[in-house]
């Protein structure tokens, strides 16, 4: 989830031990990337609190974490569930033909001949690429109502225009 200016990058899992340690969720791509990112934000009624990371630690599968100033199993489990959001300008710079995810969802796609094919519902990690989810308010005439294309740039991602609020692809609407 995004607000303007604010990024979630994890949630808190449940306690871990009486010392005051919590497991973290991250939501990054690289998921130990959410550890890079500071201040973390918890949002609270009526604004934002700050927190400091102390330590983290890769457990089992997961990771665990220390926040400055919680020292108890009491203190951490007021966090249980709580998102963790960062400011947009932590994030690192993009090289050109690189765009975080969160960037094109509710563009609209078209094709290379003109084609409305429906607008960036969401993506997913294939592993080997991205693949944009997209979706038509209803389905149109091939029956399609969503497609999924490969992000693969100069391949079928032809071009992204934020401008116009446009994705142009090399995609067969018949696909």
């Amino acid at each position: 989830m995004s607000e303007s200016g604010y990024l979630e990058v994890g949630r808190f899992g449940s306690v871990y031990g009486v010392r005051g340690w919590i497991r973290i969720i991250s939501e990054t791509e690289n998921p130990e990337n959410v550890f890079t990112y500071s201040p973390w934000l918890l949002r609270k009624a009526g604004g934002w609190r700050s927190i400091q990371l102390s330590e983290w630690k890769r457990h089992n599968e997961g990771y665990i974490c220390k926040i400055e100033g919680i020292s108890d199993r009491e203190q951490a489990k007021l966090l249980t569930g709580q998102a963790v959001f960062v400011t947009e300008d932590v994030l690192p710079p993009l090289q050109e033909g690189e765009y975080y995810w969160r960037d094109l969802i509710g563009l609209s796609v078209v094709n290379t001949a003109g084609y409305a094919l429906g607008v960036v519902d969401d993506l997913m990690d294939t592993g080997s690429n991205s693949v944009l989810i997209v979706r038509a308010e209803e389905r149109d005439a091939f029956g399609k109502k969503e497609r999924l294309i490969p992000v693969i740039n100069g391949q079928f991602v032809k071009g992204v225009d934020f401008g116009a609020k446009v994705i142009t692809v090399d995609w067969d609407p018949d696909f």
